[in-house]
């Protein structure tokens, strides 16, 4: 019986992580679940300051979207992290028709690594909170694009200075057109010269 019992607990436990990989959703007793729908697990990029906002849906004990519950989304004080609009680490808003409510102008800060975002919602007596994990990176869009702008950059240095050698061989090599055609091919001769050091003048 003992061996039953821990066979269906091990088949639930590995069924429930693909369950929950499209969306986070947190069993609160005190009333109120809500759902990750957009932000869990993103990576935000310190270079270009952008971020992935968080968005959530509060639902009920009966899984109904919950209207113009209050929710709160708080930053960490320290370390890797962000702020939203006005430097500020916590942002107020409340849900929409649909339960779902939006933070809006996060901005990652400087430093790196993972980092949780506390979602708290509030209605009435109830309540419930759930947290979502973000990274901050430095990425490599920055360091991609310079790279490839180093690399066009001498790419147009070389195809310049080619020109430009050609354009003077030509130049030195030509002269008159008309005198280049009675003539034929007019040769160029560079001798050196002697060097001589002299005492300052």
């Amino acid at each position: 019986m003992l061996k039953k019992v821990l066979a269906t607990l091990l088949a639930c436990a590995l069924v429930l992580p693909a369950q929950q990989a499209t969306n986070l959703v947190a069993q609160s007793s005190g009333g109120l679940k809500i759902v990750v729908i957009q932000g869990e697990g993103a990576t935000n990029n310190v270079r270009s300051r952008t971020a992935t906002s968080p968005v959530v849906e509060v639902r009920d004990a009966g899984d109904k979207p919950v209207a113009g519950a209050e929710v709160t989304f708080q930053l960490p004080v320290s370390g890797a992290g962000g702020y939203f609009n006005g430097w500020l680490r916590n942002q107020t808003v409340r849900t929409d028709a649909n339960g779902r409510a939006a933070s809006t102008g996060m901005t990652p800060n400087d430093e790196q690594g993972r980092f949780n975002i506390k979602v708290t919602a509030v209605e009435g007596s109830r309540n419930g909170s759930i947290v979502i994990a973000q990274s901050n990176v430095a990425g490599s869009s920055s360091s991609a694009s310079s790279s490839g702008r180093k690399s066009n950059w001498w790419k147009w240095a070389a195809v310049l200075g080619g020109a430009a050698i050609a354009g003077g061989v030509v130049a030195g090599t030509r002269g008159d057109d008309t005198t280049t055609a009675a003539s034929g091919p007019r040769v160029v001769t560079v001798n050196p010269g002697v060097i001589t050091v002299g005492g300052p003048r």
